[in-house]
């Protein structure tokens, strides 16, 4: 691929390639005839596609270059190793700030991930669960656990990653979106301490390409102070913005609990905000189309016609979710 003044971008099978250089920039006046990138990748047994992308300063995408790898272990080789599920939840009820306090996230996020390990068990022969939660969860733990994943994760892999507590973006031209942590005491106003101890939406692109698992999900659900403070709890265009991007630029699945200007809420007769009690139903077969396989799009699917039921029926208006996806469906449940 020849590089003059163009960022570039390369996948594997629809998955984001880790670039720890960043992305190269070749000025005019020094540019070599061409340009060679290296990379050293893992191959998945049988076809393994990469694309390159140029970008170039307007924001222009070049038509993608494609490669095809067909890799067939020798037959002396052993075969490869199962297909794990690497599960990550992240929650939060109690922050440093009480008056950020949520009511059901550490639930929402402990049934996400025993539904999901239930299901994952008729898929892939381990799943590795991890999580953080209420004072543990800060922006170091946190990350450690990410890192702790990308050193252990195969090409072949499933990864998925939930988070339940606050989510904001910052207020300043960048309009970037951040988890909030634990240990965050000031949600608006301050985006000099978010920048410090959240996690802002780049940082999760570069932690998703640094986890060499192919199929990835990520769900946020994100509400904020359910309806404690208005302001903190809307929910804005460019978050959805934010996220829409993390998934093309990663070739992963996201889910989030609501879209612009909506609240993400909780429900005291649900026990779970509405958008995890509608996932926790799909995963527990409702969105099965009748294969006995939940798919990520057939999750998408279920919630996008149940959570504004939910929320209209408890809430009197409909709350709607965003997903956005970018790469290969998967399954992430099996009902017997």
């Amino acid at each position: 691929l020849f590089i003059r003044n163009k960022l570039t971008w390369q996948y594997q099978n629809g998955k984001l390639l880790n670039n720890n250089t960043r992305n190269l920039i070749v000025e005019d006046d020094v540019a070599p005839k061409g340009n060679t990138k290296s990379y050293k990748v893992r191959l998945v047994e049988g076809a393994n596609e990469f694309v390159a992308i140029a970008i170039n300063s307007q924001q222009t995408e070049s038509r993608p270059e494609r490669l095809t790898v067909i890799y067939k272990p020798v037959k002396e080789q052993k075969t490869l190793p199962g297909i794990t599920a690497h599960v990550m939840i992240v929650g939060i009820n109690s922050y440093k700030n009480p008056k950020y306090d949520l009511n059901y996230a550490v639930a929402d996020a402990t049934s996400f991930m025993e539904q999901v390990n239930s299901g994952m068990k008729n898929i892939t022969s381990n799943v590795k669960l991890y999580e953080v939660k209420n004072s543990d969860a800060v922006r170091q733990n946190i990350l450690d656990k990410f890192t702790e994943i990308a050193s252990t994760a195969n090409p072949q892999d499933i990864f998925i990653f939930y988070y339940a507590g606050h989510g904001m973006v910052t207020q300043d031209e960048a309009k970037e979106f951040y988890l909030v942590p634990h240990d965050v005491t000031q949600v608006y106003g301050d985006d000099g301490s978010m920048k410090q101890k959240g996690i802002s939406a780049s940082e999760l692109k570069q932690i998703s390409s640094g986890i060499p698992a192919q199929k990835q999900l990520f769900v946020l659900d994100a509400c904020q102070s359910a309806g404690a403070l208005n302001a903190v709890a809307t929910r804005g265009a460019s978050e959805e913005k934010a996220i829409a991007q993390l998934a093309r630029s990663t070739g992963t699945h996201w889910l989030t609990a609501s879209g612009s200007e909506q609240f993400a809420t909780e429900f005291d007769e649900l026990g779970h905000g509405v958008f995890t009690y509608a996932l926790l139903e799909a995963l527990s077969g409702k969105a099965d189309s009748g294969d006995g396989r939940i798919t990520v799009n057939e999750l998408k699917a279920y919630i996008e016609s149940q959570v504004p039921e939910l929320s209209a029926k408890y809430k009197g208006s409909p709350q709607y979710p965003s997903s956005f996806g970018f790469g290969q469906d998967f399954p992430i449940s099996v009902n017997n």
